[in-house]
């Protein structure tokens, strides 16, 4: 994997997953990988100690046809594998970094290939004592049964934590998401929060 702590404006080629998602750094993304380009790509990042790059699809779909993505998406770690008895992988990848996409191509077995340029994730910020009810928020969205949220009980009081985990599980678009992940300053991100929870009352 590469060393995602220093890898501001450093360029990279990746290979891309379009998801119907936005994943976030600290995003926990599980996928059930069948088609054989997918199953293909990850055993040779395996191999190489490297993860992929997510982004959200802007036109097409996750199987089939390569998709068209957006721009900004987010390098994922692969941390747990499996392969089932019918021949699908069950990979679990936790978000690590944005990336941005620079140019892209698509390989003879259809899968996307781009490089990327790594961008630095937000500064962790502790919250203020006003902001407490997003934590609250965040507490109640964590018992749905389909939210599944980093273990990391010291990332709770950091407000870049809680405005992407929030941004994350809200029922709001998938554009509206990928809005927050481009956006690369902490309290416009802030007023988009608040923009969306107002709009959902």
């Amino acid at each position: 994997m590469p060393d995602t702590g220093s890898l501001g404006g450093d360029n990279q080629v990746l290979p891309i997953f379009p998801l119907q998602r936005v994943v976030f750094p600290d995003s926990v993304l599980r996928l059930q990988i069948f088609e054989q380009r997918y199953l293909d790509m990850i055993a040779r990042q395996l191999s190489n100690n490297q993860g992929f790059a997510t982004c959200l699809i802007k036109k097409g779909n996750e199987t089939g046809i390569p998709a068209t993505p957006f721009t900004y998406g987010t390098y994922v770690e692969i941390v747990d594998f499996d392969q089932r008895e019918d021949g699908i992988l069950l990979i679990t990848c936790l978000g690590r970094q944005r990336v941005k996409v620079n140019s892209s191509s698509i390989l003879p077995d259809n899968l996307i290939s781009a490089n990327v340029s790594f961008l630095e994730n937000l500064p962790q910020v502790p919250i203020r004592d006003n902001q407490g009810e997003l934590i609250d928020l965040l507490t109640d969205l964590g018992k749905h049964p389909q939210v599944e949220i980093l273990e990391a009980p010291e990332r709770w009081q950091h407000m870049d934590f809680i405005v992407e985990r929030l941004t994350e599980f809200l029922p709001v678009t998938e554009p509206q998401k990928q809005a927050v992940l481009e956006e690369s300053h902490l309290e416009t991100r802030i007023a988009m929060l608040y923009q969306m929870l107002a709009w959902l009352k």
